[in-house]
């Protein structure tokens, strides 16, 4: 959905929740796959690390949606 009076595109709260929960069990899974693996070099835990850090950018972009629509 797109603001009427800025134009920007509305972030719901439940979005932001979902990914909060996404964040989340990716970085249990990155801490899980690390004992596992021993290293943080493994191949494993580098694609996992890459994940999250896309699904963090996207958060921290929706955040700065949210906080703009809301003012």
């Amino acid at each position: 959905m797109t603001c009427a009076r800025t134009g920007l595109t509305l972030v719901s709260s439940s979005s932001i929740r979902r990914l909060e929960d996404e964040i989340n069990m990716l970085r249990l899974k990155m801490e899980q796959s690390y004992v596992e693996e021993a290293t943080f070099d493994s191949e494993k835990v580098i694609g996992i690390s890459r994940l999250l850090d896309t699904k963090i950018n996207e958060y921290m972009q929706s955040q700065r949606k949210w906080v703009q629509t809301s003012n």
